[in-house]
Parts: structure tokens; sequence; C-alpha cells
């Protein structure tokens, strides 16, 4: 059999589907299965239970707060990686010295592993010896408990974030500037516009599909984070910082309740797909019009 056969398409895919099957199909309707059943670890006995978990899912003050918690982090983090990043990536646009060296540097938070950048934070935040309060001594302030208060402690979970993966924000947006054409800042320099008109009118709307993207992957990822929430601060202090993931996790695995863990990770499921398909078909629509 050759390639330029009628077959060789299916047969050259049928590995790339065998895998979609396999790690991401396959577990998803496991999870939605067993988010219907009285499913313990520490007990061999496994009973249909119908809706039970959803109606205690929506009645849980726990599951609220983990709600309340996963949408704040998940739309601070982003509004502060597009905003950070778009200045950065307005700076980085220019023609200045050494500008590869510095796209270099920046990418450094984002391929580095999220597990030691959240015990990295952890040395930074310290309230006794961490690098911020020293800071914080030096310029005569009043040192904080960054982590264990819980005025605090969500926001410090922001600042990791947005420290990590604005560099994807920045990529995204340095792209974007470059696809607009000198000639349309050239024609409105004619015209006397100044650098924030230009900014607003011109460049603003050219990246707009940009910033959406960032907008859905950021939030895609931010949404589902348990990395850093599990170091950093494992929910606490109290349960100021327990998010979706981390109280899925801790039903699954700490109070060995599957059935429930699995109707938190569909609930989840269920939001992510809702605004990620928004949000494509918003993008989808502006690429056409442009």
């Amino acid at each position: 059999m050759t390639l330029e056969t009628k077959h060789a398409p299916f047969i050259l895919l049928t590995p790339l589907v065998l895998t979609l099957l396999l790690v991401t199909i396959f577990p998803t309707f496991y999870a939605l299965s067993v988010s219907f059943m009285d499913f313990k670890l520490d007990s061999a006995i496994r009973t249909f239970s119908g809706f039970n978990n959803y109606l205690r899912i929506f009645v849980d003050r726990r599951f609220w707060n983990g709600f309340q918690n996963t949408l704040t982090f998940t739309l601070g983090a982003i509004f502060f990686q597009i905003l950070i990043g778009m200045i950065i990536a307005l700076f980085l646009n220019r023609q200045i010295f050494a500008v590869g060296v510095l796209k270099t540097i920046i990418l450094i938070p984002m391929i580095s592993t999220p597990v030691v950048i959240s015990l990295l934070w952890v040395l930074l935040l310290n309230p006794q010896y961490g690098l911020l309060n020293y800071f914080f001594d030096v310029l005569n302030l009043q040192p904080q408990n960054w982590l264990g208060n819980k005025g605090q402690a969500l926001g410090a979970l922001i600042l990791i974030d947005v420290w990590e993966w604005t560099p994807f924000a920045v990529l995204v947006f340095l792209a974007g500037l470059q696809s607009i054409p000198d000639e349309v800042f050239e024609a409105a320099e004619i015209d006397g516009a100044r650098s924030h008109q230009k900014f607003l009118f011109i460049t603003l709307p050219s990246i707009k599909p940009f910033i959406l993207i960032v907008a859905v992957f950021r939030f895609m990822d931010a949404f589902k984070w348990f990395d850093t929430f599990a170091v950093v601060t494992k929910g606490g202090p109290g349960i100021s910082t327990e998010n979706w993931s981390l109280y899925g996790y801790i039903n699954a695995f700490e109070f060995f309740d599957m059935g429930y863990s699995a109707g938190i990770g569909v609930i989840m499921l269920i939001v992510a797909t809702i605004f990620t398909q928004t949000a494509l078909k918003r993008i989808f629509a502006d690429g056409q019009e442009m």
C-alpha cells in the first residue's frame, strides 16, 4: 500500500485519534460516569446515586467559596497579564539596544517549572527572611505576612501567576504588533495623529484578536490552575485561597469522595467550555472582518 491510496489519510491519522481517545475522551466520559455514583476510594461499594453529587455541589458553601476564588484569581491574573504584557510588547517592538537579549530574559519565568516557581516565591514572600519584606524594611514600611493574611494571600497568588505567564502575553502581542503594516502608521503621522491616537485607533483594533487569544488560553490555564495553590498556600489561610481544582483534589485524595470530586470536575469543564466557545466565535468573527 502506498500513500496515494484513498485509505492512507485514515491510516496515518489512526495513532493520533487513538491517543486522543486514551488521554482526553475516555477520561472525560469516565469522570462523567463517576460523577453519578457514590464512589469512595476507601470502600469497594460503587452505587448509582443519580444527581445527588450535583445537588450537593450547589448547596456546598465551600464549593462556592472555591468558585469565587477561582474567578477572582483567573480574572485578576488575565487582566494584569494583558495590561503588563501590552506595555512590555510595545516597548520591545521598538528598535532598541539588545532587544533580543531582553526577549530571552523575559521568557525565563514561562519556561520554568511551575512548582519551582512556586517554591521560589514562597521564599521571596516569607514574612521573616523574604526578599520582599527586606525591601519593605529598607523603605521603612511595615513587613507583611503575605501568605498568612486572608486579604493578601490570593493577591500574592495572582502576583506569582502574572510574573510567570506575562511572557506568553508579550510573545503573542509582539506577533500582533509586527503584523501591522508600517504604512498605516506613516499615513496616520501624515494626518497629524499623536502617539495615543495611533494606539487607540490603529494598534488596539488591529491586535484585538491577539488579546482575545491571550484571554482564552490564559483562562483555560488559570481556571484549572493547581500547582501554585497546592505548593504556596494549600488553600489557606483557612479556605481563603482554595480554588475549584484544589477543592476537587481534597475531596478525591483526602476525603476519598471520587464521585463528588468528579462532579466538581464536570462543572469546571462545562464552565470552561462555555467561555472558550464564546471567545473562539468572537475571535473567528473578528478574523473574518479583518
